[in-house]
């Protein structure tokens, strides 16, 4: 995880009252990296995972969907919106044209998480989703549903999470409709 992205989950804790409760449940070495986010470019995307996981267990899922929504809007909105917009104007304002740009908007947020869209029709499609270590399924989904919720404000179009679907421990797919 890059040290803007946890800078950005410590602004949006901390603006909900929340970051005593979540850094209660990480390791040391994560509060630290949460506390001091630009002591490094980037940090081991398992205190990300470990801070997904303390919310989901504090507020649940809806939380990390919430949560992770408003932190993409805010806070990779502006530097990554812009060059989404582009994309858009050239390409229409389908969602298929975001997902399949998705690993150039989120490579300011994270490292090796893979990417691979594939459309079903003019109004549908999969969006697999590859980490290099096992993540745990009830953080991937909240988290991706945030971030698809951004999607569908630029596109302007109501995108629909048909179905989820745990491929194994690192692949996550995402079947999609708008």
């Amino acid at each position: 995880m890059s040290g803007m992205n946890l800078a950005a989950f410590d602004k949006a804790l901390a603006a909900q009252g929340k970051r005593d409760a979540v850094y209660a449940l990480l390791s040391p070495e994560a509060r630290a990296a949460f506390q001091d986010p630009h002591s490094s470019r980037w940090h081991p995307g398992r205190f990300g995972v470990e801070a997904w996981l303390a919310i989901v267990k504090l507020g649940g899922e809806q939380w990390l969907e919430d949560l992770n929504y408003e932190l993409t809007r805010k806070s990779f909105g502006p530097i990554v919106g812009p060059l989404v917009k582009i994309a858009l104007t050239l390409s229409g304002r389908s969602p298929a044209s975001v997902f399949a740009r998705l690993g150039d908007a989120t490579s300011v947020a994270l490292k090796h998480v893979k990417f691979e869209w594939k459309a079903a029709s003019p109004q549908a499609g999969a969006l697999t989703v590859s980490y290099p270590c096992a993540m745990p399924p009830e953080v991937v989904e909240p988290g991706w549903r945030g971030v698809i919720r951004v999607g569908a404000e630029m596109t302007e179009k109501t995108i629909r999470v048909d179905r989820f679907v745990p491929e194994d421990d690192r692949r996550f797919r995402f079947e999609v409709s708008w």
